[in-house]
């Protein structure tokens, strides 16, 4: 008998709004324009740090933030030109080494402090893994290799890609920072990007509702063939929409999925983790629903919004 999940009527209205394009390149202010919007928050998330020390540390993050969308907004401006490609990759480069000098700094220094609270530490560990995660697989995958010489279709759809992975990846780590400070904090007014948000959400809806599905799927059947699906789809999300999760859901995902494949290509009985997995997804299929963007579209949802 047949034991297939249904599509509620909430995701067939996610699988309506969508549309499934090429990505769209990212567009940031420019870095005057940006450095401008956050001058003001920036100055008030640092008169709330009382100690010297902390001050400096904090105030290195935030610097080293605003480089990076410095950076990126100069290769946002070559993305209309095909003939900047290599001058892109060459800020690819400096953006490289600037980045794995800030994730070195947080690791060495700001993480290893002893004069950091406990939230303020969790959230710069937070920052630090989701960075180092993002540039793993930027440059040890989607521009590694003998990238220059691939053909130019090629090149801007990799350049697109990673541009507006850093771009989602530093905006959170600097709204997360700032609203640590000030939780009054409004992403949109400083990045100017609703559609893109609501882009991002709806993606990340429909692909938990997706895996949820398989998940389902899966402890009802427990086929060779569901279980082999649902390693393919775990491991899918992972490397596509989690992106879009905040990075506190980032650890929590990949510890649940990895020991549920683990089990799986070990034949061990996963039906306890297989339960973990379904609960720990409903949870992030609720939180993402009751995103200020989405207000809209899943009304009573709740009255407070997560928002990045």
């Amino acid at each position: 008998m047949s034991t297939q999940i249904a599509f509620t009527p909430e995701e067939l209205v996610l699988q309506q709004l969508l549309e499934y394009e090429e990505e769209p390149v990212r567009l940031l202010p420019s870095g005057e324009e940006l450095k401008g919007r956050l001058r003001d928050e920036i100055r008030l998330a640092l008169s709330q740090v009382e100690s010297p020390q902390i001050h400096s540390l904090v105030e290195t993050c935030f610097e080293q933030i605003v480089v990076v969308f410095g950076r990126l907004a100069l290769i946002e401006s070559n993305l209309r030109k095909l003939d900047t490609l290599l001058e892109s990759l060459s800020i690819f480069d400096v953006l490289q080494y600037e980045i794995r000098n800030f994730v070195q700094f947080l690791e060495t220094e700001a993480l290893a402090n002893e004069g950091l609270d406990a939230k303020l530490g969790e959230t710069l560990d937070g920052i630090c893994y989701g960075i180092s995660h993002d540039i793993k697989r930027i440059f040890e995958r989607e521009l590694s290799g003998d990238i220059r010489n691939q053909t130019t279709p090629i090149v801007y759809g990799k350049i697109v890609h990673s541009h507006g992975l850093l771009t989602n990846c530093f905006q959170q780590s600097l709204i997360t920072l700032l609203q640590l400070f000030n939780r009054s904090v409004d992403p949109l007014s400083i990045f100017n990007d609703f559609e893109e948000r609501v882009r991002q959400s709806l993606i990340l809806c429909n692909d938990l509702a997706a895996l949820l599905r398989v998940v389902r799927t899966a402890e009802h059947q427990p086929t060779p063939d569901s279980l082999n699906q649902l390693v393919q789809s775990t491991l899918n999300f992972r490397d596509n929409s989690m992106h879009y999760l905040m990075y506190r859901d980032w650890r929590g995902y990949e510890r649940l999925a990895l020991a549920l494949i683990a089990a799986i290509e070990a034949n061990s009985d996963a039906k306890d983790l297989l339960h973990q997995f379904n609960c720990f997804l409903e949870l992030l299929y609720g939180h993402v629903k009751m995103r200020a963007v989405l207000k809209d579209m899943f009304p009573g949802e709740g009255e407070e919004a997560e928002e990045e």
